[in-house]
């Protein structure tokens, strides 16, 4: 488990969980409250015209992330303040798009969906690039990640300092 309170303070990051761990909820779970809270998320961050853009987009990267992984994704609750392994992961990934470092969102890619593929990782990568480009043409700039970054999370996690990461109802 990784303490996450002050990057979650930041708007980009804290869009991008909200938006991760409820997509990922509702589609396991087909409760319309977590699409619901989606949008209310993107609507009171960026307005209807901002949250309409960027809500497809992150549609877009989340489902290719589900339908590309080699393994069920992890993610705390909404409200959690915390951040597990694929979270970080799933960050690390948009950040390293919106820096546009190829390298950096494969790598987390590959990390975050256990695929070793390098045509899935590139399609991963795609699927990223129009989220990113969305926050920061909203003027939402993510925190940069390196390589060294996600290289030290999967470090914690085999080393056991991070809790195995929970899905929602676990």
């Amino acid at each position: 488990m990784s303490p996450a309170p002050d990057l979650l303070t930041r708007p980009a990051e804290r869009l991008v969980i909200a938006g991760f761990r409820n997509f990922m909820a509702a589609c396991e779970f087909g409760d319309l409250a977590c699409w619901e809270a989606v949008w209310q998320a993107y609507h009171d961050g960026l307005g209807p015209r901002g949250a309409r853009r960027m809500v497809g987009e992150l549609q877009y990267w989340a489902r290719a992330l589900r339908r590309e992984s080699g393994r069920p994704l992890a993610y705390y609750p909404p409200c959690c303040r915390f951040l597990c392994h694929d979270e970080c992961m799933a960050l690390s990934m948009v950040a390293a798009a919106q820096a546009a470092d190829e390298q950096t969102a494969t790598l987390a890619a590959r990390h975050l969906t256990a695929q070793v593929d390098p045509d899935i990782l590139y399609a991963l990568w795609q699927a990223t690039l129009p989220f990113a480009e969305a926050l920061e043409d909203a003027g939402l700039e993510m925190y940069p990640v390196s390589s060294e970054v996600v290289d030290s999370i999967v470090r914690l996690q085999q080393m056991g300092r991070c809790r195995a990461a929970c899905r929602l109802l676990n």
